[in-house]
């Protein structure tokens, strides 16, 4: 079981940072260099040098979960597969807290008290079952990158304080079923890499066409059929791929996209004709088929 979770976990990454234009490993890149605690155990006993602590494949009984808040120094924590069904409130406490990842944990809900980790950059789940996220994510106005794969829930939906997170770069949700997006989506300007794969999409959101600030849509393996003429006003838009869908044409509107450098078709049920169309109108655009 923990081979095939190892390399589910390399897959979800591999998306959660292509399209981010960041590989790096997190206990790298966040937090004072030194040792990595790999129990609860020793983070607690070195509490006060205890900055990067992951805990992998290790059952954490509930009644030591509280445990966790006393880990005020972590900047980096992740929790990987230890029977979790809830976080403690307890949480609140780790308010130097820069990277939070949450993988094969069968949560269904975060605490409200997520929202006292203001200066939280980089939020992972993974594997959950979270049917939404609370409203007082709206207090994260530091984080960047949000990810949520292989979400266990019929349907996740965002709060619209969605639209508080003014910094937020990255999104990337995989295998993860939605329906919609918030309005609020809107208020992210400074957005750039949306990524919704395998999330059963039918149609494209709206508000996706109002995010001016996007760079990189990948919007691969949904069910798609057609693509809304808002996505064609993105006028930062860099990367736009479609793979794995239902196209069976794309509007000649798509050469509004000056700024766009590859454009991914492959796996729709487009025709070779249509393909050299649109590589007529985007002439400087890599279109891949």
């Amino acid at each position: 079981m923990k081979k095939h979770t190892s390399l589910f976990l390399f897959l979800l990454f591999t998306y959660t940072h292509l399209f981010s234009q960041d590989s790096s490993d997190p206990f790298d890149k966040y937090g004072p260099p030194g040792e990595v605690y790999a129990t609860l155990k020793d983070a607690l006993k070195n509490k006060n040098q205890a900055y990067k602590v992951k805990i992998d494949y290790q059952p954490i009984e509930a009644k030591h979960l509280s445990k966790l808040g006393k880990l005020t120094k972590t900047e980096v924590l992740q929790l990987t597969e230890n029977g979790i069904t809830k976080l403690p409130t307890e949480l609140k406490e780790l308010q130097n807290l820069i990277y939070f990842s949450c993988i094969g944990n069968p949560i269904t809900t975060l605490p409200p008290e997520i929202g006292y980790l203001t200066g939280l950059v980089d939020l992972q789940l993974h594997s959950a079952k979270l049917d939404s996220l609370p409203s007082e994510i709206r207090s994260l106005s530091r984080l960047r990158t949000l990810a949520i794969q292989n979400n266990k829930a019929d349907t996740f939906h965002f709060p619209n304080s969605i639209g508080h997170l003014v910094n937020l770069t990255n999104i990337v949700l995989y295998n993860t079923r939605i329906d919609t997006l918030p309005a609020s989506f809107k208020e992210l300007k400074k957005l750039k890499n949306l990524t919704i794969v395998m999330c059963g999409m039918k149609t494209v959101p709206k508000v996706i066409g109002k995010i001016n600030s996007l760079e990189s849509l990948v919007l691969d393996k949904n069910q798609l059929t057609d693509i809304p003429k808002s996505i064609y006003q993105l006028k930062n838009l860099k990367t736009l791929s479609l793979n794995g869908n239902k196209l069976t044409e794309i509007s000649d509107f798509i050469s509004m996209l000056k700024t766009l450098e590859v454009l991914d078709l492959r796996n729709n049920y487009l025709k070779r004709y249509d393909i050299e169309v649109i590589k007529s109108l985007l002439p400087k655009c890599n279109v891949i088929f």
